[in-house]
C-alpha cells in the first residue's frame, strides 16, 4: 500500500511537471516572453499551436509504445527537460519557439505511459479514481508555475531552470516507484490498433477535438488578456493563474464524477462549466474577483474534463485504455493547436470578447457527440 502511495505521488508529480509546468507554463510566461522578444498575439498563437502539434506527435509515438510504459515515462522526462533547458537558454524567437515545442512534446509521452503503469500497479476498483488523481497533477503544476511567476516576475530564465529540475526529479521518482511486481504479469499488447479498433472512440474524439479548440483561448491567451485588456497588475494576473491551477486539483474527483453520474453527465457538466468560464474571462477581464472565480472554474472543469476522457477510453476500450487515452489526448491537443491559431487570429481582428465567446460556444458544441455517443446510465462498475 505504501509503495502504491509513493508511486501515485510520483506519477502525479510527473504530470504536474510535464503538463502544468513545461507545457502550459508557456501561457503563464507569455507576457514576459512578449516583452523580451516583442511577440504579437498572432506569433504567440503560432508558437502555442506548434507546441500542441509537437504534443500530438509525441503522443502518437507513445501510442505505439504501449508495451513499454517505463521507456515512455523516461522519454517524457527527458524531452520535457530538454525543452525547458532550451527555453531557459533561448536568445531569439526561433530558439524560444523550438524549445517550447520540445517542452510541450514531453507531456505527450507522459499520460499514455502513466495510464499503463497505473493499470499495472492499481489492480482494484480504485483504478479509475487513481487515474483521475494522477491526471489532476496538471493543477498542481499550474499552481507551482504561478508561484514561480509571482516570485520571479522578471526572471523567467531562472523559473525555467527550476522547471527543468522538477521535470528530472519527477521522472526519476516514477521510474523508482513504478516497477512492476514479478507476481503481476503484463498482459500482451499489440503495438498498434487497426482502424476498426478505434471506431468506438469516434464520438469521444469529436468531443475532445471541440473541447480542445475551446480550451486553447484561456490556456494560451488568458493571462495575457487580463493584463493587456483587463489592466490587472502582474501579481493579480498571476493569482488568476494560481486560482486556475489550484481549482484544477479538484479534477482528482472526476473519477468519482464518472462513477456516480456516468460519462454523459460528466462530460456535459465539465464542458458547460469550461465554456461559461471562458465566456466570463473574455467579457470581464478587468474584474479581478470575476477572473479569480472564472479561472478556478476553468481549471477545475478542464482537468476534470481530461479525466473524463481517460474514463471514456477505459470504458469504450477496456484493457486498451493507454492507447485509447493517447488517441483522445492527441485529438484534444489537435483541437488546441487549431484553437490557438484561431483565437490568435481573431484577437487581432474582432477583439477578445467575440473571440472568447466563440470559444465558449465551441465548448457547448462538444456536448452533441457526447450525447449521441454515450448512454445516460452509469458505466459498468468494476468488480470489488
Amino acid at each position: 500500500m505504501r509503495t502504491n502511495l509513493r508511486f501515485v505521488v510520483s506519477a502525479t508529480a510527473l504530470i504536474a511537471a510535464t503538463y502544468g509546468l513545461s507545457r502550459f507554463g508557456y501561457g503563464l510566461f507569455a507576457p514576459a516572453f512578449g516583452r523580451s522578444f516583442d511577440l504579437t498575439p498572432a506569433v504567440t498563437g503560432i508558437i502555442s499551436s506548434g507546441s500542441f502539434v509537437a504534443y500530438c506527435i509525441a503522443a502518437a509515438a507513445a501510442y505505439r509504445m504501449a508495451a513499454a510504459p517505463r521507456r515512455t515515462v523516461l522519454l517524457a522526462g527527458a524531452v520535457a527537460s530538454a525543452g525547458s533547458i532550451g527555453v531557459a537558454l533561448s536568445g531569439s524567437v526561433a530558439v524560444l519557439a523550438v524549445s517550447i515545442l520540445i517542452a510541450g512534446a514531453g507531456a505527450g509521452f507522459a499520460s499514455p505511459g502513466l495510464v499503463t503503469l497505473v493499470e499495472e500497479k492499481i489492480r482494484t476498483a480504485d483504478a479509475t479514481r487513481t487515474q483521475a488523481v494522477v491526471n489532476s497533477g496538471t493543477g498542481f503544476g499550474v499552481v507551482l508555475a504561478g508561484t514561480l511567476a509571482l516570485v520571479l516576475t522578471d526572471h523567467w530564465r531562472t523559473a525555467w531552470w527550476i522547471i527543468t529540475i522538477v521535470d528530472i526529479s519527477a521522472t526519476i521518482a516514477v521510474l523508482a516507484t513504478g516497477r512492476r511486481s514479478a507476481a503481476v504479469p503484463r498482459a500482451p499488447a499489440r503495438p498498434t490498433f487497426a482502424r476498426a479498433d478505434l471506431r468506438p472512440l469516434r464520438p469521444a474524439a469529436v468531443a475532445a477535438l471541440l473541447a480542445g479548440i475551446s480550451s486553447a483561448a484561456v490556456w494560451t491567451f488568458g493571462r495575457s488578456l487580463v493584463v493587456t485588456q483587463g489592466q490587472l497588475t502582474e501579481p493579480e494576473a498571476t493569482v488568476f493563474w494560481v486560482c486556475l491551477g489550484g481549482a484544477g486539483i479538484a479534477g482528482a474527483f472526476s473519477g468519482d464524477l464518472v462513477t456516480r453520474w456516468g460519462l454523459r453527465t460528466g462530460w456535459i457538466t465539465t464542458t458547460t462549466l469550461m465554456g461559461s468560464a471562458t465566456l466570463l474571462i473574455g467579457a470581464w477581464p478587468g474584474n479581478a474577483t470575476a477572473m479569480y472565480v472564472a479561472g478556478g472554474v476553468f481549471g477545475a472543469s478542464y482537468v476534470a474534463l481530461s479525466g473524463v476522457l481517460i474514463a471514456w477510453a477505459s470504458h469504450v476500450l477496456p484493457g486498451r485504455s493507454a492507447a485509447g487515452t493517447a488517441a483522445l489526448f492527441i485529438t484534444l491537443a489537435l483541437g488546441q493547436a487549431l484553437g490557438a491559431l484561431l483565437t490568435g487570429a481573431l484577437l487581432g481582428t474582432i477583439g477578445p470578447t467575440p473571440a472568447f465567446a466563440l470559444s465558449a460556444a465551441i465548448a457547448g458544441a462538444s456536448i452533441a457527440p457526447a450525447v449521441r455517443g454515450t448512454t445516460p446510465t452509469r458505466p459498468r462498475s468494476r468488480a470489488r
